[in-house]
């Protein structure tokens, strides 16, 4: 894979999964990238790097717990030393929460935090060395949640706000070093995940599969679901020389679902 927007980048992603995390993977190494694949799934990340392989990219798969800092330093690391350099740093590592307020463990949302904001703060330190040699850039996916508010879902939304407030504060104190730091916000993305979950919702809101896609696909503007694939175009962008003006950015990446200001 040659000619890509990402051609000779090594590009880190931390919180890699079934759906937009692999389709990012996929398609950053289609860019030309070199990706090193983080997250505590040693068998998945496995999996997503032998695809990389059979179509010809180089991936290394990294097992990793962001909660741990000795596991963040040990990924960017073995980067660094696998690919000889950092160029770019993806945190989408997330712990999802579902419970009131009211009824919640706040212990479990700070759990939360550590995954979502923290973990994406001890990658992005210890990857820092290498990022102001390449003069890289970082970008942290969030969600529309931040924007919006979803019941139920408020250990998971708070930790990606704060991850939120951390790319702006990063774009500030890096931009310096040349270093760019934006957040791409997903809404409700069409992929496998969703898929699996749609059995469950649908039966505990009392409608039929093909109602709640309806009901979910009627409040977005573009009347669907963003597709993963989609979804993760937008995330590389933001890691290309067409984004190499831009930092600080939250863009907003669910079909107009939420429009900003």
């Amino acid at each position: 894979m040659s000619g890509g927007l990402l051609e000779g980048h090594t590009i880190v992603i931390s919180g890699v999964g079934p759906g937009m995390g692999r389709k990012l993977a996929l398609q950053c190494a289609q860019q030309g990238a070199k990706v090193v694949l983080g997250a505590r799934s040693a068998a998945f990340i496995d999996s997503v790097a032998a695809e990389i392989a059979e179509a010809g990219g180089d991936a290394l798969p990294v097992p990793v717990d962001v909660t741990e800092p000795d596991d963040c330093r040990r990924l960017i690391a073995r980067a660094a030393e696998h690919f000889g350099g950092v160029h770019a740093l993806v945190n989408s590592a997330f712990r999802f929460e579902t419970a009131l307020f009211e009824d919640a463990d706040l212990a479990d949302w700070r759990g939360a935090m550590e995954v979502a904001c923290f973990g994406g703060l001890e990658l992005a330190q210890a990857a820092l060395p290498h990022l102001k040699e390449t003069r890289g850039c970082i970008v942290n996916v969030s969600t529309v949640g931040t924007r919006i508010g979803t019941e139920g879902s408020g250990g998971y939304n708070i930790a990606k706000a704060a991850l939120n407030m951390a790319t702006r504060q990063l774009a500030r104190e890096l931009g310096p070093y040349g270093i760019r730091v934006n957040g791409a916000l997903m809404g409700w993305m069409d992929g496998e995940p969703l898929r699996q979950g749609f059995a469950a919702r649908a039966e505990a809101r009392g409608i039929s599969v093909e109602d709640l896609e309806r009901q979910l696909a009627e409040a977005i503007p573009l009347r669907r679901i963003p597709r993963d694939d989609e979804c993760a175009g937008a995330v590389v962008f933001l890691l290309s020389g067409l984004a190499s003006a831009v930092t600080g950015v939250l863009l907003d990446v669910n079909g107009g679902q939420f429009m900003s200001n």
